[in-house]
This record gives C-alpha cells, sequence and structure tokens, in this order.
C-alpha cells in the first residue's frame, strides 16, 4: 500500500492547524497527505486512494464508517479528541468509546497516561494498547511553534488592547445545533451502561446547567462593575453565540466574538475565565495560570482537569481580586497542579506529539499487507452512491451543523496556512494544496529554498 495518510478536522477552529502540522511532517517522510473536513472527507472517501485514515472519535456511532473504511482498503487508527476533559472513567467509557469501534482500528493513540489508561480499559479486550502520544494540537502551543500566530496575536492586540477573555464551554447546553441528545448513546451489546453511570450523567448535566445559569447571571454584572476592563467573550465553537451577544448587550466594554482558532487570542489576552474548559490546559502550557469561576464545586461531578489546574473563585468578589492578580502576571500554577497537567497532558517537552504520533503511523503502516483495489469495488459503488445521496439532500441538520463549524476554504488559503507552519518549523520547501474536493485538499512538497 502506498503510504497515504488521511487527517479530517471536525471543527476548523479547533483542529485544521493541528491536521495541517501533522501533515507538513508527512510530507517531510515522503507520505502523501490529505486533509480537510471530517464530514466531507467521508463522503468522499469511496474515490480516495487507500490510506492510514485518523478516526478522532471512538464511539459506536463511528462503527458504520469504520466498517466502510475497512472494505475499501484503508487502515484506521484513531485518538479521541474529546477524551482529555472528561468526567470519570465510567461516565466517559459509557458516552465516548465503543469496544466494537476501537475492534476496527490498527493502533490507538492517547493525550497522556490519564486517558491511556481510561482506553486501556476496552482496548485490552481487542488486543489494543493506547500509546500516551499527545496531540498535535498541543504542539502548536510550544515556544518553537507559537510564532505561526505572531501575526494574529498581533492585530488581536492591536484592535483590542489589553483584555481579559472569558472562554464558555456549554455546547450541550446552549447548542448552536443540537445533533446529539443528551441521554446515553448507541452502545453495542457488550458495552451497556453500568448501573448508576445515566443517572450520573444526568447529575452532571444539571450541574452545568446550573454553572452556566451562573455565567449568565453574574459575568455581565461583573463587567458592568469594572467599566475600566476590557472583556472579549469567546463561545465554544459549537455554542449558540446570540445567547452570550443578547446578555452582553449595551456593555461597552464587552465584545462576543468567535473568530479564528483559540491559541492567538490566549496569547494576546491578559487573563483567562472559564470553567471546565479545554483553553485552561492551552493556557498553562502557554505558562498562564486560568481562573476557574463557579460558585458552587462538585468535585464528583466535573472534570479532574480545566478547574484543578486553574485558580478556583467562587463569587464576584473574589473573581476581581484574583482577575487583577492576573493582569499583574502575579497568579502562579503550584507544583500539584503541574504534576496533574502532566499525568493527563504527554508530548509536554521533548519530541512534538506530532513526530511520535508519525512514528507510530510508520510502525502500523510497515505491518500492512498489500492489497488489490478490485476487491474494493463493491464498497466504492455503495460509497458513491451514499455521497450521492448526501449531496442532494436539502437542509439536513447535519450540513446545518458542518456550516457553522467548517467554513469553505480555497487552495490558496490552505497552501498559504501550509506553508507558513513549513516556515515555522524551518522547513526546506514551501507546500501547495490541490483541491479534491469542497473542502478535500491534498497536500503536496512544493520547490525547496
Amino acid at each position: 500500500m502506498k503510504k497515504t495518510l488521511i487527517l479530517p478536522a471536525e471543527i476548523h477552529s479547533r483542529e485544521f492547524d493541528a491536521r495541517l502540522l501533522q501533515g507538513v511532517l508527512a510530507l517531510e517522510r515522503g507520505w502523501r497527505v490529505i486533509v480537510g473536513s471530517k464530514a466531507l472527507i467521508n463522503r468522499s472517501i469511496w474515490r480516495l486512494p487507500s490510506s492510514l485514515y485518523l478516526c478522532q472519535t471512538l464511539t459506536h456511532k463511528r462503527l458504520p464508517m469504520l466498517k466502510l473504511l475497512k472494505s475499501l482498503g484503508h487502515v484506521s487508527y484513531g485518538w479521541d479528541e474529546e477524551g482529555l476533559v472528561s468526567l470519570d472513567r465510567g461516565i466517559y467509557l459509557m458516552r465516548r468509546v465503543s469496544t466494537d469501534s476501537l475492534g476496527r482500528l490498527a493502533g490507538l493513540v492517547a493525550w497522556g497516561n490519564n486517558n491511556a489508561s481510561d482506553l486501556d480499559q476496552r482496548a485490552q479486550g481487542v488486543g489494543l494498547k493506547a500509546r500516551p502520544l499527545g496531540n498535535p494540537r498541543f504542539d502548536l502551543l510550544r515556544p518553537e511553534l507559537r510564532g505561526l500566530y505572531g501575526q494574529e496575536v498581533e492585530a488581536i492586540r492591536k484592535a483590542h488592547g489589553e483584555f481579559v477573555l472569558i472562554n464558555t464551554n456549554f455546547p450541550s447546553i446552549n447548542p448552536v445545533i443540537s445533533l446529539h441528545d443528551l441521554g446515553p448513546r448507541a452502545l453495542s451489546a457488550v458495552n451497556t451502561p453500568k448501573s448508576g453511570e445515566p443517572a450520573r450523567f444526568s447529575e452532571f448535566l444539571e450541574h452545568r446547567s446550573r454553572i452556566y445559569e451562573y455565567f449568565k447571571r453574574d459575568l455581565p454584572q461583573y463587567a458592568r462593575e469594572n467599566p475600566d476592563l476590557k472583556f472579549i467573550v469567546r463561545p465554544h465553537p459549537a455554542e449558540n453565540a446570540a445567547t452570550w451577544t443578547g446578555l452582553f448587550q449595551g456593555l461597552p466594554n464587552v465584545q462576543v466574538i468567535r473568530e479564528g482558532a483559540s491559541i492567538p487570542w490566549l496569547i494576546a489576552a491578559k487573563a483567562l475565565i472559564h470553567n471546565g474548559c479545554t483553553t485552561a490546559v492551552e493556557a498553562s502550557l502557554l505558562g498562564h495560570t486560568a481562573i476557574a469561576y463557579g460558585p458552587e464545586v462538585s468535585l464528583e461531578r466535573e472534570s479532574a482537569l480545566p478547574n484543578p489546574i486553574s485558580h478556583r473563585v467562587a463569587n464576584i468578589g473574589e473573581l476581581g481580586v484574583t482577575t487583577r492578580t492576573a493582569l499583574r502576571n502575579e497568579l502562579q500554577m503550584g507544583a500539584e497542579q503541574r504534576a496533574i497537567l502532566e499525568h493527563y497532558v504527554s508530548g509536554i517537552t521533548g519530541p512534538l506529539a506530532s513526530d511520535a504520533i508519525l512514528d507510530f503511523c510508520e510502525e502500523l503502516i510497515a505491518k500492512q499487507p498489500a492489497r488489490s483495489p478490485l476487491g474494493a469495488l463493491p464498497s466504492r459503488v455503495i460509497g458513491a452512491f451514499r455521497h450521492g445521496y448526501k449531496y442532494l439532500r436539502r437542509d439536513h441538520i447535519t450540513d446545518r451543523y458542518l456550516a457553522k463549524v467548517f467554513p469553505t476554504l480555497g487552495e490558496d488559503a490552505v497552501s498559504r496556512r501550509a506553508g507558513e507552519i513549513a516556515a515555522v518549523l524551518k522547513l526546506p520547501y514551501g507546500v501547495q494544496a490541490k483541491q479534491i474536493s469542497r473542502n478535500v485538499f491534498e497536500l503536496s512538497a512544493g520547490a525547496r529554498r
């Protein structure tokens, strides 16, 4: 099998730079690389070359796609893009990890030791062991790669000056478009929820709903009482931003903005306020300590990562004092918090996670036997009909969601961004993107510099 790597991304602002980083490094190793929207890559998969395919979700819902991939001659490896910030192991496995889906993978990658331990509870049943290699998204926070965002950071600071960033993370409660119900997801017979797990998940949702109400009630008041501070509210990509725009309407020191990736906003901000948000982890990797706002603390109903590595505050008075401390660059992470971070996140120092994952990809591809393309013909016909059906349907909820989280890109924009990544990596060539179909691109190395 020719070395082809397919790297889908679901949410453009969250994942696409990381896929380009991994892809650019793969070009250097001689891989053929295809990147783009996960939904649109999956629709076109019937006509793409056999590959090592990145599956970024491990739920039972992925099973039909993984079966199709295998029948088409692709080999899948994967990780859980949502596996870093999760609840206790039982609820995490109930919601996010299917043994049937794991059984279709050739390899499994984890964010760090904690995620690897969780995944291994099910992976060992299908002969896999999760590798705690990290995630390319966090490579972009490393000092050697932050220069990629230099122009964006400068533009943000020029436009907004000194500001406090408020990141909200309530997509289940305030969705832009709801794709899932909030009960236990479809599971295989071997992964039925254990007693008490659905009830505990319901308690988590109730807790998140209360935190959401505290944010809605308290943060507009806090902004109103601190007119000398500038606030940027950045909703989660899957949240309804209009909710926050309405709540902060009439406050001249607040703007609700959701454009671009989170990293340049985190670098440009002087302080970060959140609750249960992955951006707190990103901030800590950038050398900042985030502020977790929440009048209600429930350790059994929240993730063990974002809030514990943040400075917790329970009311507006504490929030004011702590924010002013952060603005003076005096809010520090303790040794115990650092140890928590290192337990959950691999690849903070040393080789890039992208390189470690590509080493793993080389191992996986070397084990694959040659396949005849003729054997995949029936599956290609099925895939073509599937593609046609999804192309012709109108106003489907998935297509409306896709329009919200992955804008239409052109060859020039993808080539430019991939070239910027190659330049920051000091690679001796540029990168060209050739469009295969809408939001699906093949990367190739350009002329050597």
